[in-house]
């Protein structure tokens, strides 16, 4: 994985900048993303499946503010979208696919920055 792909997905500078350059910091917030990320994911999946669009959007709302935060760029643009869609009346289905395969990738990129800071 290379530099490029790294920050279109985690923007480790900006993200370092947020918490002034606090490595020790990063890493532990690092590790407590990747360590709700299950939860996250499959609380959202049941909200979705149970039609209960407006925890999901609240989910997803969540998720958006821990993006912004640790500046995950692709993570964080996408979140609005499915919010409104949530808040909609459209088909998740292909939102939730295309969100969960961010949010995956986003948590690769995060595992090897992960290692970057051990």
């Amino acid at each position: 994985m290379n530099e490029a792909e790294i920050k279109e997905y985690v923007d480790e500078e900006k993200a370092l900048e947020r918490i002034r350059k606090n490595a020790k910091l990063f890493k532990t917030l690092l590790k407590s993303f990747v360590g709700t990320t299950p939860d996250q994911m499959a609380q959202l999946k049941k909200e979705i499946e149970a039609g209960d669009k407006a925890a999901a959007a609240k989910s997803v709302h969540t998720i958006k503010g821990v993006a912004a935060n640790l500046s995950m760029p692709k993570l964080y643009e996408l979140s609005p979208q499915f919010e409104t869609l949530l808040k909609g009346d459209g088909d998740t289905a292909e939102m939730m696919a295309n969100y969960g395969a961010v949010y995956d990738k986003t948590i690769e990129v995060v595992k090897v920055l992960m290692e970057k800071y051990a």
